[in-house]
């Protein structure tokens, strides 16, 4: 069985429970203190931490055993060895019980405390309740001086009785004050139980307002610059009083629509010439002032929730009063302890020794009387009796006194133990209907910063709205980009299969060349049987392949956008660096001199089919000029994908080298295609000139920067080490040194973007968010260090990035470059 004590707060009166351990949950300790409380009048709390306890609590092995010391200190402080100590430091649990009606308004007062002895005088013995002596012997003859010396015995006795009243009253005084204090500091813990329920309540709401704050904070600024940007969005045209072109600024009225765009609205009869034209103004405003009033409306309500809090909660100097007045209640408590124990040690002993002081002398008055009524008839032996006799009622007269002065004083100590145990109810009383107030005021703010929170999630759904329209300018660049991109594909894709299927269907015509050599050759000398039962298909013709391309009805649908996108890209991209811009200009010059490298490539290889190429015809130059073609599709398709990808990140592009992108090759073209070939070498001469220029610039800039850093008498072998190494962007492979091109691909953990390495079938290279602040489009940083993990469980720190598990990642740290 389980045997615990319940503290009752109101009174801090104590009640035993026993329960087996499979009973041990909180409805059965309800049922057990019903003839206390209610059960639906009762608050438990068990602590610390004090709270209202679950099963799974109460049937903990460490609880029970808490509870248990917590009996203990609670026995120790009944047999007198008062404590205050906090529960928290010896680490000991209780259950208390608080009463519901007790914290209404209209509680009654608790009664005052009344003592048992009550504090006052002392109910005294008199002669009558004195028995009389025991009748004399026959042989006993009465005489004067033995009465009177029995009326001296019956006085004495009579003493003794008030004295044995004193002693038993100083036990049941000090006894009365011990259970009371014991009562008082029941009530203490009981007190503190129910300020560290609140102070959990009020930190678990301090902590939902500032996250709520948090979230506020950050959300307002982010929607009234949204509201902003959507106002000069809306605007028919730009205008710029300072005459700097920003594309933050820039309205849809101001960026026309590609003249093949603006044609294809009006085939389908609707007149669309710039973004405006495309947004439904009228629903998109009344749907911005909708928002900018719930807007409005959420921060007069997070005003007025401050001012609740600040209300609900208190502040921390109000907080410290009420702990001021609860340890200087608990003071009192403690100083009344003190002066108990020493009237325990002192006055009740006192009383005890007297007392038999008191029998002693009434012992010897009975000798004395004995001895003088035996020896009468000798001279002086009365009058030695009655001097013995008068010195011994003076003595206990005399000791009598300083009884009655010694249980004045506990009567006075009892009487201050009552009145401090009726004041520590009355305030019990306040403060548990203060706390309790507290506490709904909490719950109250708690639940109004729950509802604020959804208001401003749903908020943030309806003005993310908006950001369709703020976004709408870099959208319709990515959208040129993106059609631009997929014309290219269609291209490479028909230029492919057309240039595999020319190229089967020249070797079906070889093919047949040289079977009908055989036939007619080696072929007609066999017998029969060679045709008809060794090889049955010899003398047929090989078979057709004659696939047929899927209807291309994606291409048709495509409008040609490649000029008017580029030119509005570069304009509206001015922050592209000037190292990324040179390293494209390489790339596209690599591009046609690849286009060249094919050409030359496909007639030397020409010369390694033998058999077939002397049986080809002057007009089979055809298939290598389509294989030229499909190979030069396929190069601006990618170059194409890597356009998309820079103007993703920011990065300005230089205009296309060769603007006819989709231009079909007749096999009698060939002095046009000698010309255009002329043209590329000019071109690549032009490109190399320029990529020339500029890596002269970047010598002089490292020079430069070399020259500073001397001057400034900070030489590093780590940054001459820099210095030498490349300053290209690296796709393929990853090291420290290396320049990486960063874009975002996404939200990972706690909302941050998640930034992967440009790269070419190098994945999983990810930006350490150490490296950067806020949000930018594109990084461009060198690699310093890298370390290489294995993706755990999803939706854990060992996978931030939300990869399959056991996928290996890595994590660069980089000196940011250039971001934008």
């Amino acid at each position: 069985m389980i045997r615990l004590r319940v503290l009752t707060a109101s009174t801090g009166a104590c009640t035993h429970i026993s329960l087996h351990p499979n009973e041990f949950t909180y409805s059965t300790i309800q049922s057990r203190l019903a003839a206390v409380l209610p059960v639906n009048d009762q608050i438990i709390l068990i602590g610390p931490p004090y709270k209202v306890p679950k099963d799974s609590l109460l049937r903990n092995n460490e609880t029970i055993s808490a509870l248990r010391l917590g009996d203990e200190e609670d026995e120790l402080i009944q047999n007198g060895r008062h404590s205050l100590e906090p529960a928290e430091r010896t680490g000991s649990k209780r259950i208390f019980l608080f009463s519901k009606r007790a914290l209404a308004n209209n509680a009654p007062e608790p009664p005052d405390c009344v003592l048992d002895p009550a504090p006052g005088p002392l109910p005294m013995p008199t002669q009558s309740d004195i028995p009389p002596p025991p009748p004399s012997p026959s042989d006993v003859v009465e005489t004067p001086l033995r009465n009177a010396l029995e009326l001296y015995v019956r006085q004495l006795m009579l003493d003794v009785a008030k004295g044995r009243v004193y002693a038993d009253g100083a036990d049941l005084r000090l006894a009365a004050c011990r259970k009371c204090l014991s009562e008082m500091v029941a009530i203490a813990h009981a007190l503190r139980a129910a300020v560290s329920n609140l102070s959990d309540h009020r930190a678990g709401a301090v902590r939902q307002r500032t996250q709520f704050s948090s979230d506020f904070v950050d959300a307002a600024s982010f929607y009234m610059g949204l509201l902003q940007k959507f106002e000069l969005r809306a605007g028919e045209a730009y205008v710029d009083e300072t005459n700097t072109f920003s594309v933050e600024n820039e309205s849809l009225g101001s960026v026309p629509l590609h003249p093949s765009l603006v044609a294809a609205a009006r085939s389908s009869g609707r007149m669309m010439e710039t973004l405006l034209d495309t947004v439904p103004l009228d629903r998109e405003k009344a749907w911005a002032n909708k928002c900018q009033t719930a807007h409005e409306r959420l921060t007069a309500s997070a005003e007025d929730l401050e001012a609740a809090f600040g209300t609900a909660v208190g502040t921390s100097s109000g907080w410290n009063e009420e702990a001021q007045e609860d340890l200087a209640a608990e003071e009192i408590i403690k100083m009344l302890i003190s002066e108990v124990e020493d009237a325990d040690n002192r006055i009740r002993l006192s009383q005890s020794e007297k007392n038999d002081i008191l029998a002693s002398n009434q012992s010897e008055a009975t000798r004395i009387m004995s001895t003088a009524v035996r020896n009468e008839s000798k001279e002086g032996r009365a009058e030695s009796a009655f001097s013995s006799l008068e010195e011994m009622a003076k003595s206990s007269s005399s000791i009598l006194m300083t009884m009655e002065s010694d249980d004045n004083i506990l009567s006075q100590l009892s009487q201050r133990v009552a009145d401090a145990k009726s004041a520590a109810m009355k305030r019990m009383k306040s403060r548990l209907r203060h706390i309790s107030v507290a506490q709904s005021e909490i719950a109250r703010v708690t639940s109004s910063v729950s509802v604020l929170q959804h208001a401003l999630l749903q908020l943030k759904t309806d003005i993310g709205h908006l950001e369709h329209v703020v976004e709408l300018p870099s959208s319709y660049q990515s959208f040129l980009t993106e059609i631009q991109r997929r014309r290219a594909y269609c291209n490479a894709f028909k230029s492919i299969f057309d240039a595999t299927l020319e190229r089967l269907n020249l070797m079906r015509a070889d093919e047949l060349k040289l079977r009908e050599a055989f036939l007619r050759g080696p072929g007609k000398h066999l017998m029969p049987a060679f045709y008809e039962i060794f090889v049955p298909t010899l003398a047929t013709s090989p078979a057709v392949f004659s696939p047929q391309l899927p209807d291309m009805l994606e291409f048709q649908t495509l409008p040609n956008v490649g000029s008017q996108s580029t030119q509005y890209n570069s304009s509206s991209t001015e922050s592209g660096s000037t190292l990324m811009s040179s390293q494209v200009r390489e790339m596209e010059s690599n591009v046609d001199t690849k286009d060249q490298s094919v050409l030359v490539s496909a007639d030397e290889n020409s010369g390694n089919y033998d058999v077939m190429m002397q049986t080809m015809s002057q007009g089979d130059v055809a298939p290598r000029r389509k294989d030229d073609k499909a190979e030069r599709a396929t190069l601006k398709y990618e170059n194409a994908v890597l356009r998309q990808k820079l103007e993703q990140a920011g990065v300005k592009v230089p205009p296309y080298i060769d603007s006819h992108t989709t231009t079909t090759i007749h096999p009698d073209e060939n002095d046009s295609m000698d010309q255009r070939h002329k043209e590329q070498h000019r071109k690549i001469s032009s490109l190399a000139a320029e990529l020339e220029r500029v890596q002269k610039e970047l010598e002089a800039a490292r020079a430069a920067s070399a020259q500073k850093e001397a001057a400034n008498l900070r030489p590093n072998s780590d940054l001459e080490t820099t210095q030498q190494r490349s300053d290209k962007i690296s796709h393929t492979s990853f090291e420290v040194g290396d320049i990486g091109l960063f874009m975002p691909t996404g939200r990972g953990r706690g909302g941050k973007r998640i930034y992967l390495a440009f790269h070419s079938s190098c994945p999983h290279r990810y930006l350490s968010p150490d490296c950067i602040d806020g949000s930018p489009d594109f990084v461009l940083g060198r690699i310093v260090y890298q370390e290489e993990f294995e993706a755990g469980a999803l939706n854990t720190t060992r996978n931030p990035f939300g990869l399959h598990v056991g996928t290996k990642f890595w994590v660069l740290t980089v000196e940011v470059v250039k971001k934008g």
